[in-house]
């Protein structure tokens, strides 16, 4: 199964700090020196829908992916021109946004300030936004890979191919992310005999657990998320100029018949950031030995610590501009004789209150997360 990008960035981090701890002593998988490191996620862009910053604080074991959310810190981003936007944190907790309809602007310089409650102050190097191409033209191909078994969901599924042009300029890098939201009815599932407490929003375990299975729906109009899970950049640097066709930047299960809404991002990334997501990529398909890897790799290559040079920054400032297709993918057509979807079926009950029952609630609010949201995704025409 393909990583998140902070699967790999945990994964990657612990192969680094098996070689880091030469000069770092780690004992019994904790660090002796720091209790925790902080991972700075930030992203400008010209979408005002994608600038954020993301801070946290990992567990100082490093076998957990625990990790913190760092709030009441001063974000402040400072433009080439010395102003200033500052970053308010929002939800969830730890993130951090500007102020409405900020925009980043290609060809503008920027720079990132962190300061935690704590005193640590980080800095960014400059970066600045690069233009990038339109998405000229998107194509779904459905195939299977006949190394996977029939009842494995990664067998059969729809490739996504795009073509675009790259710009004449030198030095041009890439990173495809993509988009799917899918309107669900339940909104919350408690097992072993669990119910769904109201004020607590969370299910609660009886004391003696059974088989059963409780499902709640939504409240109104609620959407799951999910995003891909791998990492996908390219580099001009033997296309320079050229037209780029058919490049593979997604893979879409085949898991129902219905139609898939698809929102696509192509995005003109720093070289910086190039680097760093190159980088974990290298790593995690390596098949070399965990001494091989240099372990500055594997931390932030333009942010640094300002109040203590010695500290490991996990992250990256990635200031990028952006260009998005929406569509929806027929999972309906052209599909091969004797392929069907693996199409999961939610166990249990649908809730309803008793017949006569006075002040039962028996549907769930739609919460919103990284995972799931009550707004209508752009485009939305089902």
């Amino acid at each position: 199964m393909p990583l998140s990008i902070r699967n790999i960035l945990f994964y990657v981090l612990l192969l680094g700090l098996v070689t880091w701890a030469c000069v770092n002593p780690i004992q019994d998988f904790v660090q002796i020196d720091s209790t925790s490191f902080t991972t700075i996620e930030a992203d400008i862009s010209d979408d005002a829908a994608l600038s954020k910053v993301r801070l946290t604080s990992s567990s100082n074991r490093l076998t957990s992916q625990f990790s913190l959310p760092i709030s009441k810190a001063v974000v402040i981003l400072t433009d080439q021109n010395g102003v200033k936007t500052t970053f308010t944190e929002g939800t969830p907790n730890g993130t951090y946004y500007p102020v409405a309809g900020f925009k980043g602007v290609v060809g503008s310089s920027y720079k990132l300030s962190v300061k935690l409650l704590t005193g640590q102050a980080y800095e960014s190097s400059v970066e600045t936004m690069k233009a990038v191409p339109e998405i000229e033209n998107v194509i779904t191909r459905f195939e299977t890979l006949e190394q996977y078994s029939k009842v494995d969901i990664r067998r059969a599924g729809f490739s996504v191919y795009l073509d675009f042009k790259d710009l004449p300029t030198e030095g041009d890098y890439y990173l495809w992310n993509w988009k799917h939201f899918e309107k669900i009815r339940l909104c919350a599932t408690c097992t072993d005999g669990g119910r769904y407490d109201f004020k607590k929003f969370d299910c609660v375990q009886p004391r003696f657990p059974t088989d059963a299975i409780l499902n709640y729906m939504c409240d109104g109009n609620c959407w799951d998320i999910s995003t891909n899970n791998d990492l996908n950049v390219f580099s001009d640097v033997l296309t320079n100029g050229q037209r780029v066709v058919g490049r593979q930047v997604a893979r879409i299960p085949f898991d129902n018949w219905t139609p898939y809404y698809f929102r696509l991002e192509q995005r003109s990334i720093t070289r910086s950031a190039y680097d760093f997501y190159q980088s974990l990529i290298s790593q995690i398909q390596s098949s070399g030995s965990l001494f091989d890897v240099p372990a500055e790799t594997r931390f932030s290559l333009n942010i640094k610590s300002l109040t203590n040079p010695a500290e490991k920054v996990i992250g990256i400032f990635n200031v990028f501009s952006v260009r998005k297709k929406i569509f929806i993918i027929d999972r309906s057509k052209n599909i091969p004789v004797g392929e069907l979807p693996i199409i999961s079926v939610t166990p249990g009950e649908t809730y309803t209150c008793p017949p006569g029952s006075v002040g039962c609630q028996e549907k769930v609010p739609c919460f919103e997360s990284n995972t799931r949201t009550k707004i209508t995704p752009e485009g939305w025409v089902f």
